[in-house]
């Protein structure tokens, strides 16, 4: 029976127990003629051994039937407790998610531009949300702008969504001195290793599939989530029946823009930092009461270090990057035809940055005077391909019809055509004076 178990039962075709069992019964116990043994065990003593031998909580049950990824990630003890792993503020666990919602365009809330992704940077050692990101990056940009959000001041941040707080309510500000995550691809970038080298930033990496040695943010996440989406049900967010037969196309109920759920978001953020109690504290009271490990950096040389790159070639319209034309604030020491290195960020095009070697060059968009990100700019554009493309058959149609009118009146002349008499110029002359008569 041990044997049948480990062979048919710990197997990746994931037979039944029941399964098993028959195949035991069909190797061992079945004669030539087709009848079975006297000493042949039943369904229940089978049965029996495999829960009394604790096969059933054996670990190479789920490593052999489900994986060792299944294993690591959702049945692996997990011993301790992440909270109090860093004694002091200043050390991040940072982790992201796809938002379960459908957002419309800033620019035409007629266009449905798709889910949004969230970072989030977590303090370690007081539970404290120390920086957010919204947006549609899912790459090192995304990184790049959380930790830089994370940096600066929050008042001001608030600010520019309409929000009004006090440096109490949301008290990290700072460089943190090391980032704690997983093994994701944009934690491990070329502009990730730029920063560490430039700031003296840390980044530990956890192992694959251990979520528990970074749950602090998990759990933010998922606390972060549970506060917005009961209130937003029928507002673009998708629920657990989406992919479902008959179920609501929850793109059609999409009536928030970035911006819009940029500030529920940090809202949310308000009341787990200000209002959430951990231990009978809130974790800002928690920052506060300790001394946190942060660097003081100039914002603006981190706000362009944290920009990701493009190469353009400036010509005299400007510079064309993402579909757009930019004009340099000050041409001086430009030079028309030559690329240039050049940083913007994602979330708003409105302006761009070109690096030189000693300095750096702000450019204003031509065409946009409100923030728009890539995805909305690609968005409105592939609107207006279809709206060209509407008004192209327009054209053709049109062109179509004056093409056939034109044929009939060829051929209706045609039918009424006679000869020609031999005419010359005095002829012509005076038949048009003829005709000039006839017509008034």
């Amino acid at each position: 029976m041990a044997r049948a178990i480990r062979r048919y039962y710990y197997g990746s075709k994931r037979l039944s127990l029941r399964a098993a069992y028959e195949m035991m019964m069909l190797e061992d116990y079945v004669g030539h003629n087709g009848e079975f043994d006297s000493d042949a065990p039943t369904w229940s003593q089978f049965r029996h051994y495999y829960y009394d031998k604790g096969y059933h909580k054996n670990p190479q049950k789920v490593i052999a039937r489900e994986g060792l990824t299944k294993y690591q990630r959702d049945h692996r003890p997990a011993w301790g407790s992440s909270a109090g792993w860093r004694p002091q503020p200043g050390s991040y666990q940072m982790d992201a998610t796809q938002a379960d919602i459908y957002l419309v365009s800033r620019k035409d809330r007629s266009i449905v531009v798709g889910r949004p992704y969230i970072y989030m940077a977590v303090d370690t050692a007081t539970h404290l949300i120390a920086g957010v990101y919204v947006g549609f990056d899912c790459d090192e940009t995304a990184v790049m702008a959380c930790i830089a959000q994370a940096t600066m001041d929050k008042v001001e941040y608030c600010a520019r969504y309409g929000i009004e707080i006090t440096p109490e309510q949301w008290p990290s500000v700072g460089m943190p001195t090391e980032i704690i995550t997983d093994q994701g691809r944009e934690f491990l970038g070329p502009r990730m290793s730029e920063l560490c080298r430039r700031y003296g930033l840390e980044v530990l990496t956890l192992p694959p599939f251990r979520p528990d040695q970074k749950g602090c943010v998990e759990k933010s996440i998922d606390l972060l989530q549970q506060r917005y989406k009961p209130l937003l049900r029928g507002k673009g967010v998708i629920e657990d029946d989406a992919q479902e037969r008959w179920a609501t196309d929850y793109r059609t109920q999409a009536v928030l823009d970035l911006d819009d759920f940029t500030r529920i978001v940090i809202h949310s953020v308000l009341y787990l930092n200000s209002g959430r109690l951990v231990d009978g504290k809130t974790p800002a009271k928690r920052w506060l009461e300790i001394s946190p490990r942060l660097m003081t950096v100039d914002m603006e040389e981190l706000h362009i270090q944290t920009l990701p790159r493009d190469t353009a070639k400036l010509t005299r319209k400007g510079i064309r990057v993402n579909r757009m034309w930019y004009g340099p604030d000050d041409a001086t020491g430009l030079i028309i035809g030559d690329s240039y290195t050049i940083a913007y960020n994602p979330a708003d095009l409105r302006r761009i940055h070109i690096i030189l070697a000693d300095g750096i060059c702000p450019c204003h968009a031509v065409e946009i005077g409100q923030p728009l990100s890539v995805c909305e700019v690609d968005a409105a554009h592939e609107a207006a391909k279809k709206s060209r493309g509407v008004a192209r058959a327009k054209e053709t149609a049109s062109s179509i019809a004056a093409t056939q009118a034109i044929r009939a009146i060829i051929e209706h002349a045609d039918e009424h055509k006679e000869p020609i008499r031999q005419v010359d110029g005095n002829t012509i002359k005076h038949d048009q004076i003829t005709e000039r008569g006839r017509l008034t």
